[in-house]
């Protein structure tokens, strides 16, 4: 039983040392763990720029729907022109908005977990 384990030591010791790999550039292993290490730091930014980004959208989006419901119970023209109006308008800019911000956030997640 022990001369068996020994040889398929032997065996795999053996394998191995063929298996060596030649590495074009002495400074090749140091390059590509770099690299590897970037691209780590690179995607740990990313998801704290998404989280920020979502932070900021909710944040907006609150922000919209409380002028929503303030402009039309307003009473003094704002600009010249009355607060329903402006209201209408406001609400049609924030839903444009909010739809393509949404659309591209969730289009960015979706392209980064992949």
């Amino acid at each position: 039983m022990k001369e068996s384990v020994k040889s398929e030591e032997i065996f795999f010791y053996e394998i191995m040392a063929q298996s060596k790999l030649e590495v074009p550039f002495p400074d090749f292993e140091d390059n590509v763990v770099l690299q590897i290490e970037k691209e780590n730091s690179f995607q740990r930014s990313v998801s704290k720029d998404v989280k920020l980004s979502w932070l900021f959208f909710v944040a907006g989006s609150v922000f919209g729907i409380i002028i929503s419901l303030i402009l039309p119970r307003m009473q003094t023209l704002i600009f010249g022109i009355e607060p329903q109006k402006l209201a209408i308008f406001f609400q049609m800019i924030f839903v444009l908005l909010l739809f393509t911000q949404l659309e591209t956030l969730l289009r960015f997640i979706k392209k980064s977990d992949s």
